[in-house]
Formats: C-alpha cells, sequence, structure tokens
C-alpha cells in the first residue's frame, strides 16, 4: 500500500531503553502488545497508512534503538524526518528527565520541530512518578504537544499518530 499514497512521512521514535517504544509501535500498526522485553538492535522501521478524507499518507515509523551503546549511528536515522515522537515511562523519573537530551540530539540534526512527547505506561498509575503537568510543561517547552499513552492497553495510540498524520497532512495542503 506504501508505493501507492500519496503521502509519506518519516516519524523517528526515540527515548530511553524500556520506556516501551516498541510496544507502542506495535500496538498501534497490529493491534498487539508484547510482555517480554526485547531490545532493538539500531532500528525498527514500521509503515501504517491512513485515510486522510480523500488521500492515502503513509507513515514510516522509525524505532531508533535507545541503548548508549548505538548512540554513534542512531544520528543517522534521524535524517529526513518529518516529526519526532520522545517517548518516557511514567514510573521512571530518569527517563523523563532524559527526554530533554533526546530533544537536543534529535534538534542538532534535523530542522523539523514538529513532534509529540509522550508519558507511557499509565496502565502502571499506582507506580507513577512523573505528573501529567510536568510532561505538558517540558513538552510547551519543547514546543511538542503532550498525549499519555499505554501501550499495553492501547490509551491514545490512535490519537496521536493520528494528531501527526492530520498536521502533516494540513502543513502540505496550505
Amino acid at each position: 500500500m506504501d508505493e501507492y499514497a500519496d503521502f509519506k512521512w518519516k516519524i523517528v521514535v526515540i527515548g530511553d531503553p524500556f520506556v516501551g517504544k516498541t510496544t507502542l509501535m506495535l500496538r498501534y500498526t497490529q493491534k498487539k502488545f508484547r510482555e517480554l522485553y526485547i531490545p532493538t538492535v539500531g532500528v525498527q522501521v514500521s509503515r501504517k497508512t491512513v485515510k486522510i478524507g480523500e488521500y492515502f499518507c503513509s507513515l514510516n515509523i522509525w524505532d531508533i534503538a535507545g541503548q548508549q551503546k548505538f548512540s554513534n549511528i542512531r544520528k543517522l536515522f534521524f535524517e529526513g524526518a518529518d516529526g519526532v515522537i520522545i517517548v518516557f515511562d511514567i514510573t521512571d523519573k530518569q527517563s523523563f528527565i532524559n527526554s530533554t537530551m533526546w530533544y537536543k540530539d534529535y534538534l542538532a540534526l534535523t530542522h523539523t520541530k514538529f513532534g509529540v512527547l509522550i508519558g507511557n505506561k499509565v496502565d502502571l498509575e499506582q507506580n507513577r512518578v512523573i505528573l501529567p503537568e510536568w510532561g505538558q510543561t517540558l513538552a510547551e517547552k519543547m514546543g511538542l504537544q503532550y498525549f499519555e499513552t499505554s501501550a499495553k492497553t492501547g490509551v491514545n495510540t490512535e490519537k496521536i499518530f493520528s494528531f501527526l498524520a492530520g498536521n502533516l497532512f494540513e502543513k502540505v495542503n496550505r
């Protein structure tokens, strides 16, 4: 279906290891959840075609490895990005703090300041250490939109990609 898309956009997904980047992509593209953690090696690319009005739009989603050992090659994958998804775990303060570093790395290598900051794992509300208003404040400082999701339950996964696709579509059709 991708070759027939009217529009194609590259979205990079970044953040610390264990925050749920891969499971978020799996939930969105295949409606599945994987309980077992399997680290991404380098990059994993998923595609999903969405229809906006009469147009088919392909989202090419690049799930980029969060482990430090991939930091040198990871930057190669930012090239040509139309938007970014920065993911942190609401139960992990350090992953939230590191979101700023991830965004700085992204901005240093791209010209696109469009995307979303995601607080993932809201299904673990009882273990929350990052308040929603903290995520919202950080997103505003970055110039991004803020959403909270659960890759496990699917909460807001469709919503974030609809937001991204809709806004990218709007930019091209002004």
